[in-house]
């Protein structure tokens, strides 16, 4: 049987509580109260929601609003979850090519280089390589239930830090730790304070120019340029070449037909037809026909070699097996700073005659037009205009004279402080050879052997036995 219900009972208001699946909300609705009974009020919905679970991203103002409006019937949004937010991976993103392109470079006006094929690429000490972006963590969240929702926090990028690279303070970039040559190799930007070229210079490789050593295990071929602000060796030839270097020049084998400038020393097995200039000492067994200046010790004494044809311009001496040929091959040989200041009295004095000459021409020139112009009164504009240029002319020359007169008189003060230098030949001087010390000349009309060239007390050379 069933029970007695009292339909005219007062039923009180009834909240129901909805959650979605994921935690991410939370809803209510309230059923209004029936035969007068409890009308809801706001502790009995924080009740409610409390015991169905939820405890998290309440709306405070939406559970006040139904309380005190009497909200009933409707499906109202309660609670909001907070998601979790992930966190990025980190980036990297590199400022250079991983592959070097082997082609030739064209300039910004448009001119491309064919002996220049970009194989070097020359960066210096701070320089940034890469750019990094760090990774962040993201942040947790929370669901209505109060759950933490764990994120996925973001990695580091992968890279490696390559030799003679590092990162910057706070790991944003890549940078270079000294001046080199960048490449890519191991997976990682590595610089190179040597370049070794396996090879030979030649059309697949380019003319070379780097700021450090730069080591070539072949030749340097015809018309190729090797450049560096350290040192340059070369195991093979350099044959109609160029050669450049802030430090020192070693060449194991020849160096025929080509330039060589290095401010160190300078070192070769033989050289031929070329055209030498270092700050420090000159080496090599044998010099044929070439133009050399040389600051520190010219060396040429390799059995059978020596010093044959050309012009060799020396500050610190020259040491050699032989000097000139049986041919009587002209070769000079200047010694010390003095014979070059000699050289250049010489030749200011032949600036002086010839400012002279040109200056007493347009003396001439100026007292014509002057006598022609007292005479008539006027002159013609052109004419006018001949001797205003005549005038100024005159006076730059005289100060162009006075000039060229104070250097004679600097040079003879320093010639006046002899340089004691001399050239050992442990072989044969020829006829044919002429030597320079300080302002005095040398010419050897005789053979002689094992000599020593120098400088005699009343300031002649003289050639005595060693």
């Amino acid at each position: 049987m069933a029970p007695n219900i009292d339909l005219r009972a007062p039923v009180d208001s009834n909240v129901l509580v909805f959650i979605a699946v994921n935690g991410s909300e939370a809803y209510v609705t309230v059923d209004p109260p029936i035969n007068g009974g409890k009308e809801i009020n706001y502790d009995d919905l924080k009740q409610k929601i409390k015991s169905n679970g939820v405890i998290y991203g309440i709306n405070e103002d939406m559970l006040k609003r139904i309380a005190q409006e009497k909200i009933y019937g409707e499906r109202l949004l309660i609670a909001t979850w907070t998601p979790s937010e992930d966190g990025v991976d980190g980036t990297i993103k590199y400022r250079f090519e991983q592959n070097v392109r082997i082609a030739p470079v064209e300039d910004d006006k448009g001119f491309v280089d064919y002996k220049n094929l970009g194989l070097i690429r020359t960066i210096r000490k701070g320089t940034v390589i890469a750019d990094i972006t760090l990774p962040t963590e993201g942040s947790e969240g929370k669901d209505v239930r109060g759950r933490v929702l764990r994120q996925h926090i973001g990695q580091k990028a992968h890279y490696t830090v390559g030799t003679n690279t590092e990162l910057n303070e706070d790991g944003t970039q890549i940078i270079s730790s000294a001046d080199g040559n960048i490449s890519f190799r191991n997976g990682a930007f590595c610089v190179d304070k040597v370049v070794t070229i396996a090879g030979d210079v030649n059309s697949s490789v380019g003319n070379i120019k780097f700021i450090g050593d730069v080591i070539i295990k072949g030749e340097v071929f015809e018309g190729f340029t090797v450049s560096s602000n350290a040192n340059i060796m070369v195991y093979g030839n350099v044959n109609g070449a160029s050669l450049e270097a802030d430090g020192d020049v070693i060449i194991k084998k020849g160096c025929i037909n080509s330039k060589i400038v290095a401010h160190g020393n300078v070192t070769a097995n033989f050289c031929e037809h070329s055209n030498i200039e270092c700050d420090g000492d000159l080496s090599a067994s044998s010099f044929v026909i070439c133009d050399v200046y040389c600051g520190g010790i010219l060396s040429a004494k390799g059995n059978g070699g020596g010093i044959l044809g050309g012009k060799y311009t020396c500050l610190n001496g020259i040491e050699a097996s032989n000097i000139g040929s049986k041919n009587y091959t002209p070769t000079l040989l200047t010694v010390g700073d003095n014979a070059m200041l000699a050289q250049e009295k010489d030749t200011v004095l032949k600036q002086i005659e010839t400012s002279s000459e040109e200056l007493e021409k347009l003396a001439l020139i100026i007292n014509f037009l002057n006598d022609k112009k007292k005479e008539m009164h006027t002159l013609p504009e052109d004419k006018e205009v001949i001797l205003g240029n005549a005038c100024r002319q005159k006076v730059l020359l005289g100060l162009e004279i006075s000039k060229l007169r104070k250097r004679i008189e600097e040079i003879d003060i320093s010639l006046a402080n002899k340089q004691y230098l001399a050239i050992d030949c442990r072989g044969y001087i020829y006829p044919g050879v002429k030597i320079t010390i300080n302002d005095a000349v040398f010419k050897v009309e005789s053979e002689y052997v094992r000599t020593r060239v120098s400088l005699s007390s009343d300031g002649t050379i003289h050639a005595a036995p060693l």
